[in-house]
């Protein structure tokens, strides 16, 4: 690809220390200059689900975007970090929009819908079967009667009942996740009356390989979000396929080369050093990576929460934005992966097991493809964004998302019915009485 470079003497504040350079701002050839002038330009920080997620409708739009891959924390800054290099990669029955799209890039990727199981040190525990083909019953039962429990008593997984009050209480709204997010998901699972043997061998591991962390470190909201979407909501959603090969093979080279087709440029090896702002509007102007500069009418920071935290540290810009701050409070959880190169074909019962008992605080899963968890939430949350960027410069329409199936009839009404109660004892006199 031809580049022109201009130099052009900033001001950056990279580490909090002051500092006078030249950054070059690289310029693509391959678009007229006329043509790559007269758009509006958004920068992305990230190629991930949700970086190429925004770019895809963005590009649609007529917006000259640029994607900007950090590449490797411990390696040459030429490489960008695969998407089959961290995590679990799986597609539940839920992800629409990623289906959507899969369509739509016109890619074959995936398998039929497959089996899974869950082990403990005493062997099979449970074989999830494909539940859009078993009886469909409503919810819980379908999920507590279609799986089959090789060593769980009857009587355990009755204990799982009463979690169903939780769950119609959990209902998304700002009200259930102040409730529910101060209490761990144990102490949630003994308050309501969860069997021991349920624990240990079939909701822990699942919730330490759902949402990575062991219960005593997860919320009772994030929990209770997790079962109700993957388990519990509509028995299907439990149903997964998988790609056949690597994800970057079979989804991202083909999107990348769309995105490339309709003028988006990817930047390998650029680390996002600083932002300046326009001193009038107080918007972002320009990107800084090292000594390079890219102007930007908008930025979308499509990274993780580590990432996103080292970049706010080097900015002075974003260290003085409050919202950015309360991004430095939060959390990350640290995976592992480990992927083993067998010389033999090793042939397993189930595409996907999840496995425990081996450490009190440790569960893992064994995979014939490796996949990886809540894909569907960061590519929806990049055309979000992106349709954050369509309002805020007033230029294309906005993209569609398609929504999660909507609650059963009887989960509806009796949220319904939980909220209004809960609505009418505020208003009783002795309301305050009662411990809250």
């Amino acid at each position: 690809m031809l580049a022109c470079w201009r130099a052009q003497p900033v001001i950056s504040y990279g580490d909090g220390n002051f500092r006078r350079g030249f950054c070059c701002r690289a310029e693509d050839q391959t678009v007229s200059p006329t043509e790559r002038q007269n758009k509006k330009k958004v920068v992305i920080v990230g190629s991930g689900w949700a970086g190429l997620g925004a770019a895809h409708h963005l590009c649609k739009q007529g917006f000259d975007v640029t994607i900007l891959e950090g590449g490797y924390e411990l390696g040459p800054k030429t490489k960008s970090l695969s998407p089959d290099d961290a995590g679990i990669r799986g597609f539940w029955y839920p992800y629409r929009n990623i289906f959507n799209l899969v369509d739509e890039l016109g890619v074959k990727p995936f398998t039929n819908w497959t089996k899974s199981a869950q082990y403990s040190e005493d062997g099979l525990e449970v074989e999830y079967p494909i539940f859009q083909d078993s009886p469909q019953l409503p919810t819980p039962f379908g999920t507590l009667f279609n799986t089959q429990f090789v060593r769980l008593p009857f009587i355990d997984r009755l204990s799982s009942l009463p979690l169903m009050a939780a769950v119609i209480d959990f209902d998304n709204t700002d009200t259930a996740w102040r409730k529910y997010d101060p209490i761990t998901a144990r102490e949630m699972l003994r308050q309501f009356g969860c069997s021991e043997r349920l624990y240990r061998n079939v909701i822990d591991p699942l919730l330490q390989v759902g949402l990575f962390a062991p219960a005593e470190q997860c919320s009772a909201a994030a929990t209770l979000g997790m079962l109700y979407y993957f388990v519990l909501a509509n028995q299907k959603n439990f149903d997964m396929v998988w790609c056949r090969g690597t994800v970057r093979d079979k989804i991202f080279l083909p999107w990348i080369e769309s995105l490339k087709s309709q003028g988006c440029r990817f930047l390998e090896g650029r680390k996002v050093t600083d932002v300046v702002l326009n001193e009038e509007t107080g918007c972002i102007s320009e990107v800084i990576c090292e000594k390079e500069s890219f102007k930007a009418d908008a930025l979308i920071l499509a990274v993780g929460i580590s990432t996103l935290q080292e970049i706010i540290q080097r900015s002075a810009a974003l260290c003085s934005r409050e919202e950015f701050l309360k991004v430095m409070k939060l959390n990350s959880t640290d995976l592992l992966t480990v992927k083993l190169w067998l010389d033999r074909k090793v042939n397993i019962p189930y595409a996907s097991n999840i496995s425990c008992g081996f450490e009190n605080a440790c569960a893992w899963t064994f995979l014939t493809f490796y996949i990886h968890l809540k894909q569907e939430k960061c590519y929806v949350s990049g055309v979000e964004a992106a349709n954050r960027v369509v309002d805020f410069l007033n230029e294309g329409t906005f993209a569609r998302i398609l929504p999660v199936e909507e609650d059963e009839p009887h989960i509806e009404t009796l949220r319904s019915f939980n909220r209004n109660l809960y609505d009418l004892r505020a208003q009783l006199p002795w309301s305050s009485y009662f411990l809250q």
